[in-house]
């Protein structure tokens, strides 16, 4: 009985514990959901919180880079469009010249020269160096920083950089041009009574190549160019075909290129029929230009000559002027009640600029993006779409003005002083 009732007792007891263990696991099932739910919810929470944080992050980043462009496209349109009222003298110097006395512009500053000195003056106005030359009819050219005076007419061409005297070259024959590389190599065109020559100097003097022409044979040279680094050069020379007067465009090659090319000539253009040639120069290492009485040829030159680029120029050409990137025209302009039209072409022959003037100029120049002209009077500054962005009286007659680099600074000089201005 003792064991029945045992057992009865045994019996219920073992269930109950099965019962509250059972009911102890599903309330840990049911936990363990709720967690398992909580969680879910926890980390899409999280991951929508993150996926929030990396928009707000991106659409600050495309914000900062709208900022940026915006930025880096209107701050130069901004600069290229300020206009300017008046000028203020920065520094100003006696000018006690003689009337020989020329300036051109050089790095930040100016050369001055004339038959008996060539002197070079810093952006302050001060002299960095003066050297005595001797010279009837100096003709002055510029590439980067090196300097070439030579005597037309006469034999002796001296080269300078911003250092000073880096030698002396005596031709020996009558110079009618003369051009110079950016270390100091010099191009002079020579005559001669049979023939004409074509030499490259070295600082030194020595001489480094030859290029002879005869009239009968290759004509005379009207102009000669050469590329800043003095491996190549271009020559226009006029000769006579028949009863016509013609002109041929001639590219020279002085590297290795040109040592198996006849004469070092690898291309020759004779296209221009009965138009003169008068005017071809480098504007910068692959792109040369030649100027004719009624035509712009831009040509490409690596090494060899492509087919240029004709633009035909319908008024007559009264002035060009070049920079490194850009060819200025100032046309006679018959068709306006304006005097002049001003053309500007970038290398690639695009017209990026065309404008019509009324004003008696005696300069244009470059100065970057900006176009510089002056007169006695005073001078005018515009921007390459043609937008006059300052128009200036002087009260002294102005002899020249010069570039120094920087829109709005300038070298004004007259008969009294020599001038640092400041645009305003």
């Amino acid at each position: 009985m003792a064991d029945i009732i045992s057992g009865k007792f045994g019996l219920k007891k073992n269930n109950r514990s099965e019962d509250i263990t059972d009911s102890e696991a599903l309330d840990a099932e049911l936990d363990a959901d709720e967690l398992a739910a909580a969680a879910e919810e926890d980390l899409e929470d999280a991951q929508v919180r993150v996926r929030n944080h990396r928009i707000k992050i991106g659409m600050g980043i495309a914000l900062a880079i709208v900022l940026v462009v915006i930025f880096v496209i209107a701050v130069p349109i901004i600069k290229d469009n300020i206009t300017y009222s008046g000028y203020s003298v920065v520094d100003s110097v006696n000018c006690d010249d003689s009337e020989s006395t020329k300036y051109i512009s050089y790095l930040d500053g100016y050369i001055k020269y004339s038959n008996d000195g060539v002197s070079y003056y810093n952006g302050k106005g001060v002299a960095v160096w003066n050297q005595t030359v001797s010279m009837s009819n100096p003709q002055i050219k510029v590439c980067h920083d090196a300097v070439a005076v030579g005597d037309i007419n006469g034999s002796t061409i001296c080269v300078f950089n911003k250092t000073g005297m880096l030698g002396t070259v005596d031709t020996s024959l009558a110079i009618s041009q003369i051009e110079v590389a950016k270390q100091g190599v010099v191009a002079a065109v020579l005559e001669d009574n049979e023939a004409n020559y074509i030499n490259l100097y070295n600082t030194d003097g020595s001489r480094i190549y030859s290029v002879k022409t005869s009239l009968a044979g290759d004509g005379y040279p009207l102009d000669v160019s050469i590329s800043d680094d003095a491996t190549k050069l271009v020559a226009s020379y006029l000769y006579v075909s028949g009863e016509n007067v013609k002109t041929n465009v001639v590219f020279y090659n002085f590297s290795d290129v040109g040592q198996n090319e006849t004469e070092r000539v690898v291309g020759g253009f004779n296209h221009y029929d009965s138009t003169i040639v008068g005017d071809v120069t480098f504007i910068n290492k692959t792109t040369a230009v030649a100027i004719g009485e009624n035509v712009l040829s831009i040509y490409t030159i690596k090494e060899y000559p492509k087919e240029p680029k004709d633009i035909a120029i319908e008024n007559e050409i009264d002035r060009v002027f070049f920079s490194d990137q850009y060819i200025g025209l100032v046309l006679n302009n018959s068709d306006s009640t304006d005097m002049y039209k001003l053309q500007v072409y970038d290398t690639s022959g695009k017209k990026v600029c065309e404008s019509t003037f009324n004003m008696q100029y005696d300069g244009v120049q470059f100065d970057g993006k900006s176009i510089v002209m002056y007169n006695s009077s005073g001078f005018v500054v515009m921007n390459l779409n043609g937008k006059v962005l300052a128009d200036l009286s002087v009260e002294l007659p102005l002899e020249k003005i010069l570039t120094t680099g920087t829109r709005g600074k300038y070298v004004m000089v007259n008969s009294k002083y020599i001038q640092n201005i400041k645009l305003k």
